[in-house]
């Protein structure tokens, strides 16, 4: 027996849940198909999970720092198992929450495997059997996993098995300079672990902007993680069953107690038998700026297109999906989208880098200044909270291209900036808002405003500066 919808989603994951609850808001009937738990990789072994460790390193940090609030505390006890019951207690609240929300908004939820059969049909496969259903639309959602398949029996791990290990090593190799692997190293040493992280570009987060990059093995130094770049190290192949030993370039041997793999991630299209309906079975899914695939009702959103790895644009793929297939025009650009790495500090930007803007043609001039904020947490009035923000703007409009912000407001300023750069405003109508204070949104300006004063673009005729706002709702340059 088959049963018709309008919108079929395989995965729940961080973009496949958002275009689930979108659809069935906009009144279309909405099945989400998931082969395991609810939320994906997103709330179990992604952002969520990585980020309630996070909070628990940051606390156990702050703890043991406390004397600089007046607090003396006689002993700090904690450890990796408790931390790891944290994550499950959060991770599980959040799945709860979700299911509660698809249940609201009266999504179908089916568990089981889901295979597309033709161009307007799903299988479903699970302990119970097979079940085909049929929609107008599908969306594959279904995400990515480490490339790196791990094996724990050696203490050689993926992302995915660090999250779930209770191993306390007394010393861990990281291999990778990533998000992911500049996050867990973070998480570990400050735990006390002896951290040595290698990676085989010149700087850590080579996707990233380079100060951002620079940025983070700073960080990653003072807090005592020991950084190698240029190292190409030989991963462990096959069924290996003994503990690997790894040579650095200086010759010197490295045997780890854990070892943790973090070298790029891989879709989730196995088993989706995408050649029925002619797309790719392996690989990342190409597809339009609607999100369409080559087969104009099937979607491929989130990590499975390998567009942007990162939550942010899930959602915002979400988006367009649902919004194409209600006929609205939608469409995604990567440039536009704000993105965040929860590391610690946390990392954000928005726009280009000015290698980019650059090399796009673009003359750019650089706003650059390192802020010690004093904001909404109390505990910044006593020790102001560093955060670095790099503005890129062009020369010939003051038009804002991009931004890049490391502290832990990274988020916020992005937010205010990518708002900034999608209504098109200048630097000058940005230095012209005024926020709370003291709040980061209130120091950002402050950091364009000091700009302008001592610039002599600064004075303009209301008809230079946009005075009606007209000019300042112009279209983002491409």
């Amino acid at each position: 027996m088959s049963a018709q919808y309008q919108v079929i989603v395989i995965g729940s994951g961080s973009a496949g849940k958002d275009a689930a609850l979108q659809a069935a808001r906009a009144g279309l009937r909405t099945l989400l198909i998931e082969s395991g738990r609810i939320g994906g990789t997103g709330i179990h072994r992604g952002c969520h999970a990585v980020r309630t460790l996070r909070a628990c390193a940051t606390h156990y940090e702050r703890v043991k720092g406390s004397d600089v609030l007046g607090v003396y505390p006689d002993l700090v006890a904690t450890d990796w198992s408790s931390w790891l019951a944290v994550q499950s207690r959060v991770t599980n609240r959040l799945a709860a929450e979700l299911s509660c929300a698809l249940d609201d908004a009266s999504v179908d939820v089916k568990f089981g495997r889901g295979e597309v059969f033709d161009a307007r049909t799903v299988v479903i496969t699970n302990d119970e059997g097979k079940e085909s259903v049929t929609g107008q639309h599908i969306i594959l959602a279904t995400g990515s996993r480490p490339r790196f398949a791990g094996n724990e029996k050696v203490r050689v791990l993926n992302s995915d098995q660090v999250l779930q290990s209770s191993l306390t090593p007394k010393n861990l190799f990281v291999i990778g300079g990533g998000y992911i692997g500049c996050e867990l190293a973070a998480i570990y040493r400050a735990r006390g672990v002896e951290v040595t992280l290698v990676e085989a570009e010149s700087r850590l987060l080579p996707d990233w902007d380079e100060d951002i990059g620079k940025r983070m093995q700073k960080v990653l130094e003072e807090a005592g993680v020991k950084v190698l770049l240029n190292e190409h190290v030989a991963l462990p192949e096959g069924n290996f069953d003994q503990p690997p030993r790894f040579w650095l370039h200086n010759g010197t041997i490295v045997s780890p107690e854990l070892t943790l793999v973090a070298v790029g991630r891989t879709p989730n299209v196995e088993g989706l038998h995408l050649e029925k309906v002619g797309l790719p079975s392996s690989g990342f899914i190409p597809v339009n700026a609607q999100m369409q695939t080559s087969v104009p009702n099937i979607f491929a959103i989130g990590d499975i297109n390998g567009i942007m790895l990162l939550d942010s644009a899930a959602y915002a793929q979400a988006r367009v999906a649902i919004q194409t297939i209600l006929g609205h025009p939608a469409r995604f650009d990567a440039h536009w989208i704000p993105r965040c790495l929860h590391t610690q500090p946390p990392i954000a930007a928005a726009g280009w880098t000015a290698a980019e803007a650059n090399a796009a043609g673009h003359d750019v001039e650089i706003i650059s200044s390192t802020l010690a904020l004093i904001t909404d947490d109390d505990a910044t009035m006593i020790e102001p909270d560093k955060n670095l923000v790099k503005l890129i703007v062009q020369s010939s409009t003051d038009r804002i291209l991009g931004c890049q912000a490391i502290g832990s407001r990274a988020a916020e300023l992005i937010n205010l900036i990518s708002s900034a750069i999608r209504l098109g405003l200048s630097v000058q109508r940005l230095a012209d808002l005024s926020f709370i204070h003291p709040s980061a949104s209130e120091a950002m300006i402050r950091v364009v405003q000091d700009h302008f004063d001592r610039s002599p673009k600064a004075v303009l005729n209301e008809d230079e500066s946009g005075g009606d706002g007209a000019a300042a709702r112009s279209e983002t340059p491409s």
